[in-house]
């Protein structure tokens, strides 16, 4: 009863934050700037797409909100394919993701740029399985059911786990389900395995007693991205309020891998998640922002080439053509 009870308040908590945010959120009272100054940003409204209210609540947390002369609009969203559909249909004008989304929208038509990267320091992708599994790798799981987010950074560690062992995706029973949906069938044991990054991961651990039997400290490119829409970096005004926000987040960055008592709250009261969900999903977040080079460029067609060796791409795109390093200052600047 405790944990069903426990497991029906995170659902609840998850159904919440994965509902797309549609209001402005005024994020301090710097934020309703005016031209009164003759500031050119002060009409400019970013819209950020944001995923569990990940980013808001690290510059919440930073102070990194302050004294901004443009104004945030937040929307939230469950997963990063999601996300960037928003950002190709013009619904906001930058947001972050894992690894993968970017491949599938690119390949899929998607005008937006890769404009900032952040290195972790440790795996945030996990391979769950329920507690009286006996499968200790994923060829334990041939035949079987895996849940996973289709075009997600988990379905790229699912790819690189394959490509580890030497076995054909035919071999597996794939359930393309968001996370929430995932974590119910999980529970309710309809799945044998599930793909997932945290908050999740440890969502599935706290709620089902699930095992983590692998997880991308080996298997990906261990980067996750931001990603600008094309027309807001044609627009000049746009484009230098997102110079300031990147500084901005890479600040914040630096200042709350040393701070997780600070950052941790406030992301468990924005998400309404339990606190020591909130503080796991902090450790593997770590990892400050870099700039955009060759190295960084390389793993991500590693990852493409992965997923186009699988047949899963319309078309591969090409790393290079997808990057823009113009904000690279900006987040050196942050991360000193």
């Amino acid at each position: 009863m405790r944990r069903s009870t426990r497991t029906r308040f995170v659902l609840a908590a998850l159904t919440a934050v994965s509902a797309l945010t549609i209001g402005a959120c005024s994020s301090s009272s710097a934020s309703e700037a005016t031209d009164s100054a003759g500031n050119p940003q002060a009409d400019v409204t970013l819209r950020i797409g944001d995923q569990v209210k990940s980013t808001q609540s690290l510059l919440e947390a930073a102070g990194a909100l302050d004294g901004l002369d443009y104004k945030i609009e937040w929307s939230t969203f469950e997963a990063g394919p999601p996300l960037l559909e928003a950002l190709g249909a013009d619904k906001i004008d930058a947001g972050g993701t894992g690894d993968v989304p970017p491949v599938f929208a690119q390949a899929n038509g998607n005008s937006g740029r890769i404009v900032a990267v952040q290195a972790r320091t440790g795996a945030n992708d996990f391979l769950l399985v329920p507690a009286n599994s006996t499968a200790t790798s994923i060829a334990d799981l041939k035949g079987k059911k895996i849940a996973v987010t289709q075009g997600s950074s988990s379905h790229g560690l699912v790819l690189g786990l394959l490509e580890q062992a030497k076995l054909p995706v035919s071999d597996f029973q794939f359930q393309f389900l968001g996370p929430a949906d995932a974590l119910s069938a999980f529970t309710a044991g309809q799945v044998d395995g599930w793909a997932v990054w945290n908050p999740y991961s440890t969502i599935g651990k706290n709620t089902a007693g699930a095992k983590v039997i692998a997880d991308g400290s080996e298997v990906t490119t261990g980067q996750s991205y931001f990603s600008a829409a094309s027309d807001a970096l044609a627009d000049p005004a746009k484009t230098a309020a997102l110079a300031d926000f990147f500084e901005r987040l890479s600040r914040a960055q630096v200042w709350a891998d040393a701070h997780p008592e600070a950052w941790v709250p406030i992301f468990a009261k924005l998400t309404k998640l339990p606190e020591d969900v909130a503080a796991a999903s902090f450790d593997t977040s770590k990892g400050r922002y870099v700039p955009i080079d060759d190295q960084r460029i390389a793993k991500q067609q590693k990852l493409i080439d992965l997923f186009a060796a699988a047949g899963l791409l319309k078309q591969a795109p090409v790393a290079a053509d997808w990057f823009d390093a113009r904000f690279n200052p900006q987040i050196q600047a942050g991360a000193k």
